[in-house]
């Protein structure tokens, strides 16, 4: 049975500093039709911006094939199957195997890349997708209305937290997909439920719950660079639009992970001396 996607959203904060006003939204990168339109506060937030601040814009994102493939194979003749048990290659031969494709043509390639694959196996299944994330309804909005965008990141440096893990880190990553890749789809589905209904505290409380056995599922060095380097990179960025006076209103959309674990994008920029403000 499928869930009832119809809500209003919520996880947006506003920050506002001399002339500059700055709203934190907190977002997913999947989505599903009934979304939309959002909460009136959120609509009004994007409607004010001057500018939108993505991670990376996902219309137009800056992807270099052959830089990613270096990444993701590995160096000096190490392969898949000598890092991971024989039981994780077995089981995960028959996901690939489900999908069409030989994992042997795969060996070559690090832990967090074949991850990435079973991800996008995984949202084939689900009933939210890519194309109606919250990032993409934003930024194709922006486009259309002529507001500028700014990138917090690049793919590059996306890419580079993933496969700068540790190979033990990507390992238990893996694996840990592997063992519960038959109720990825369905935590995928209830992210995007809690997601669209994280206004009220049930909803905020099992999204923050979903995020944070995510971030959980590996060593402490998965969440910190998947989390807690990266927000303290954004909110430095922040702090220098905010501290520019430039009198522009800025729309920051990011994970809904970015604004609810901390150290956070809203937790940071109140250590810095902000005023944040919870708007929905």
């Amino acid at each position: 049975m499928a869930n009832n996607y119809k809500g209003n959203g919520g996880l947006l904060w506003r920050i506002v500093h001399n002339q500059t006003t700055l709203y934190v939204q907190g977002i997913i990168h999947l989505g599903h039709e009934d979304f939309y339109p959002l909460a009136t506060e959120i609509e009004k937030a994007y409607e004010s911006a001057d500018v939108i601040l993505p991670e990376i814009n996902v219309i137009k994102p800056d992807v270099n094939e052959e830089e990613i493939n270096k990444l993701a194979l590995f160096h000096e003749g190490t392969t898949l199957d000598e890092v991971v048990s024989v039981e994780y290659i077995q089981k995960l031969s028959d996901i690939f195997d489900a999908q069409g494709l030989s994992l042997k043509k795969f060996n070559k390639y690090q832990p967090w890349y074949i991850e990435s694959l079973l991800g996008a196996f995984v949202r084939e299944k689900s009933e939210v997708a890519p194309e109606y994330g919250v990032d993409l309804y934003f930024l194709k909005r922006a486009s259309n209305d002529g507001k500028e965008i700014i990138e917090l990141e690049t793919v590059e440096d996306q890419y580079n937290v993933f496969s700068g893990y540790s190979i033990d880190t990507q390992v238990q990553m893996l694996e840990h997909t592997i063992q519960t890749y038959e109720q990825q789809a369905d935590w995928i589905n209830q992210l995007g439920y809690n997601w669209i209904h994280s206004n009220s505290n049930s909803g905020r409380e099992a999204l923050i719950k979903i995020v944070s056995n995510d971030l959980e599922r590996a060593d402490g060095e998965y969440q910190k660079e998947m989390n807690d380097t990266r927000n303290m990179n954004m909110v430095n960025k922040l702090d220098k639009l905010l501290q520019s006076n430039s009198g522009k209103t800025y729309f920051v959309i990011v994970g809904c992970g970015h604004t609810v674990i901390k150290p956070s994008l809203p937790s940071e920029l109140e250590e810095k001396g902000y005023n944040v403000e919870r708007v929905y």
